[in-house]
């Protein structure tokens, strides 16, 4: 009897560590909280907080015909870098800032409840002041800083970079309509998240808006690779119908104008657009399809945005891993995944197969998978430890050394695994490990959506332990130098304490109880 009393113990204590690996994932908005800080982390210039103690400033003279700031800083030494490197393409920061866009604009009351949107407003912001930075001249816009074979030739900490970094820019000669149609869509949709909390900054974000669509929409078209050559080894667009259809549903959105909803719908009607079937910096005709029926409640939208939901939840589109990841290309699955969730999920209603579908997705990349593995870096117990990033990695001597990252990313969603389950935690592996801007925007999107009903996101800030800076508070005394940053170990251990719930600490009572009556048999 005794040892089928401790048999059951010992089955009781595998249950709840299972809870515990798991407990945080069905948190949503702490976890939104966390994939919104990542974007916090890939910040480039000086930086006005501490909230990443191992980021510091960085790359101050980037810019654009040898101006300055008042701070003697390149005018365009702010914005995000893209990936683990330090390379700025203004292609995927602008799609990614028009998703978090779309996102708030959706799911505001969700993103307040959660207590989180002034940190929302802060990761926006940051990306669209430096669209408009980009936006040097009327017919003039940069899409790219620093060489992205040159950067990648170094595998430094941003902070160390010393290398000469070039601006690459298209203009009325050298055309790039997608580029500027995705900046004008990012700084549309800007300016409806701050109509209310800063009209002046939502105006100047629509006028930029106006002036970047027109730049694109009257001059000569072409895809910006054209112009901007070096992007074509990294991100180079398949056409601009979905970017000019995208832009105008949301200039429409903003300004109530007909002729952009007129064009909108021209646009759309390309088959390059309406037949997409996925979502990511590259293809936004999906999402244009989504928009267009809210406004129109036209069938024919309808249809393709179902067509393309449904290619993915039959599988007929894409495949399933074993562990039901939908996995449509081996390079960053879990982002294609996340993207097309996003669209489930605001398509879907309660229930129904494409709410179920957009859940499944979060909550495998959560770490509800067989390998109860998270691939949102930080989060949970088993997560990725080197994700393919310069800046936590925190090098010593190249890509190998040290072994581990010396800071963990949180928030950041890895590319993913193989389409078997498996994932190799390899630096060097950057089509498993890597991290992005565009590859957060569909978790970010999906947590919102589903985060109706979680607890608010805790204070606690998991990079630093303390709380997260409030934008415009002043009370921060700015970052780190990044050369030789304080661990911030601690708040890993702290912020799992704290997301774990009521019932797992009630599973542990009652094993404790357990184990004492055993004891006394």
């Amino acid at each position: 009897m005794k040892i089928i009393s401790i048999l059951f113990i010992i089955y009781l204590i595998c249950i709840n560590n299972s809870h515990l690996v798991y407990a945080q994932s069905t948190n949503y908005c702490e976890a939104l909280k966390y994939s919104l800080l990542f974007y916090k982390a890939q910040r480039a210039g000086r930086l006005p907080d501490n909230d990443i103690p191992w980021r510091g400033n960085s790359v101050l003279k980037d810019t654009y015909n040898n101006k300055f700031d008042s701070n003697g800083d390149g005018i365009l030494s702010k914005g995000y870098f893209d990936a683990g490197d330090a390379v700025k393409f203004g292609f995927p920061m602008a799609y990614s800032m028009t998703m978090l866009g779309w996102v708030y604009v959706t799911y505001k009351d969700n993103i307040v409840n959660c207590g989180l949107d002034s940190l929302y407003k802060d990761v926006l912001k940051w990306g669209s002041d430096y669209i408009i930075a980009c936006h040097v001249e009327d017919n003039v816009f940069v899409g790219q800083i620093a060489d992205g074979d040159l950067d990648h030739s170094f595998w430094v900490a941003p902070e160390n970079l010393t290398y000469v970094r070039d601006s690459f820019a298209i203009d009325s000669s050298k055309t790039g309509t997608d580029l500027a149609m995705e900046a004008a869509a990012a700084l549309s949709v800007t300016s409806m998240v701050f109509s209310s909390s800063d009209p002046t900054y939502s105006s100047n974000c629509l006028d930029h808006s106006k002036k970047l669509y027109n730049f694109a929409i009257n001059n000569p078209k072409n895809v910006y690779q054209s112009s901007i050559s070096n992007a074509g080894s990294f991100y180079s667009s398949g056409g601009y119908n979905d970017e000019i259809a995208w832009a105008s549903v949301w200039l429409y959105k903003a300004t109530n104008q007909q002729n952009y909803l007129d064009t909108a719908k021209t646009y759309f009607s390309y088959n390059d657009v309406q037949y997409a079937k996925e979502l990511s910096w590259d293809q936004k005709g999906v999402p244009t399809g989504l928009l267009l029926l809210q406004i129109t409640n036209d069938a024919s939208y309808k249809s393709r945005v179902e067509e393309a939901l449904n290619s993915w939840i039959s599988g007929s589109y894409v495949t399933f891993t074993p562990g039901g990841l939908a996995y449509l290309r081996q390079w960053g699955p879990c982002r294609y995944a996340m993207s097309m969730a996003l669209v489930a999920a605001v398509y879907g209603k309660s229930g129904d197969d494409y709410t179920k579908f957009a859940k499944s997705q979060l909550n495998y990349v959560l770490g509800d998978n067989p390998k109860k593995f998270s691939f949102v870096v930080g989060w949970g117990t088993n997560y990725p430890k080197n994700p393919h990033h310069r800046a936590s990695h925190h090098p010593t001597d190249g890509i190998k050394n040290p072994a581990v990252n010396t800071y963990v990313l949180y928030g950041a969603l890895v590319g993913g695994p193989k389409n078997d389950d498996v994932y190799d935690d390899n630096r060097e592996d950057y089509v498993q490990s890597e991290v992005a801007l565009d590859y957060n925007v569909g978790l970010v999107g999906t947590l919102a959506a589903f985060s109706a009903g979680s607890e608010p996101a805790s204070k606690t800030n998991p990079y630093s332990g303390g709380p997260i800076t409030n934008p415009g508070s002043g009370s921060n005394s700015g970052p780190n130098t990044g050369s030789n940053p304080d661990s911030n170990s601690d708040s890993d251990s702290d912020s799992i304490n704290a997301s774990i719930s009521i019932r797992g600490y009630s599973s542990l009572l009652l094993i404790i109880y357990l184990i004492i009556n055993v004891l006394l048999l």
